[in-house]
């Protein structure tokens, strides 16, 4: 019985420790880069994202076929930040769900 609670404390510990980390992830600043590309377009129904990761909410859709105006890049270059009124809006930039459809 001694050794579980030491066990069980160090489960808490380290759920604690992930949550605060999942939590950090929104927490970051968040940079933009640079892109030349202008639009994109949606191949499959795919969620818009509040951040540049899966770890963000979801604050809207693009259907397949829709297209969407790009201002800019994560610094990965795994998203694209695409344009909406009054959030900071992105989609993932795997050439599975999306495709560039303008450049400058």
């Amino acid at each position: 019985m001694r050794e579980m609670l030491p066990r069980k404390l160090m489960a808490l510990i380290l759920v604690a420790t992930l949550s605060t980390a999942a939590n950090s992830a929104h927490a970051q600043t968040v940079v933009t880069r640079g892109t030349p590309v202008t639009r994109i377009r949606s191949l499959v129904t795919l969620n818009i994202r509040g951040g540049p990761h899966i770890n963000y909410p979801v604050v809207g859709r693009l259907h397949p076929g829709d297209h969407a105006r790009v201002i800019g890049a994560s610094q990965d270059y795994n998203w694209w930040r695409i344009s909406c009124q009054l959030r900071s809006c992105w989609v993932s930039a795997n050439p599975r769900y999306t495709r560039p459809v303008a450049w400058q």
